[in-house]
């Protein structure tokens, strides 16, 4: 009498999951080379100065963050959320920590609106006038629904602060 032979898949199953590890490796290394470090805009300077003056940057962040408070309002709500073709108003204030009743302080806000995973859209933003410890910037115009960064650098003298704000923007 013959014994049946059964089939043993477990050969398949290991050449196929090492296949699938490959194609996934390869997915990756392609996504990543898309979004290179590179249009990394979160220090408004170039890879290669942000690595030589690293050090300058992170005292001049921290003596910012002992001497100021910042936050930002949008559509007249604090880290509110954008509208979709609408003429958004966007709002930076500066606080001081030392006296928070005075605004005599000279700074210089530069706005960046952009989408985390694209430079496409991005915005460059600049103040167009201050009141009352807000700096104003121009209407802002979005196009998609979604999640939305606002990159900030502020300049008060000697002192450098960098901040992102998520907001996300819907349809009305």
């Amino acid at each position: 009498m013959q014994k049946k032979r059964s089939k043993n898949y477990w050969p398949h199953g290991i050449i196929i999951s090492i296949l699938l590890i490959v194609a996934a490796c390869i997915y990756t290394i392609v996504e990543a080379v898309k979004y290179p470090v590179e249009l990394d805009t979160y220090y408004f300077d170039t890879k290669q100065n942000v690595d030589k003056n690293y050090d300058k940057i992170k005292a001049a962040q921290e003596s910012f963050e002992k001497k100021y408070t910042t936050f930002l309002e949008v559509n007249d709500r604090q880290n509110g959320a954008l509208h979709v073709g609408d003429n958004n108003r966007i709002r930076v204030v500066i606080n001081s920590k030392i006296d928070e009743n005075t605004c005599d302080f000279d700074a210089d806000a530069k706005l960046l609106l952009t989408r985390p995973e694209t430079n496409r859209y991005n915005q460059n933003l600049t103040s167009s006038y201050t009141e009352k410890c807000r700096w104003f910037f121009a209407p802002v115009n979005v196009e998609k629904n979604g999640r939305w960064q606002f990159q900030t650098k502020i300049t008060i003298g000697e002192d450098v602060g960098f901040f992102t704000h998520e907001v996300n923007a819907t349809a009305e």
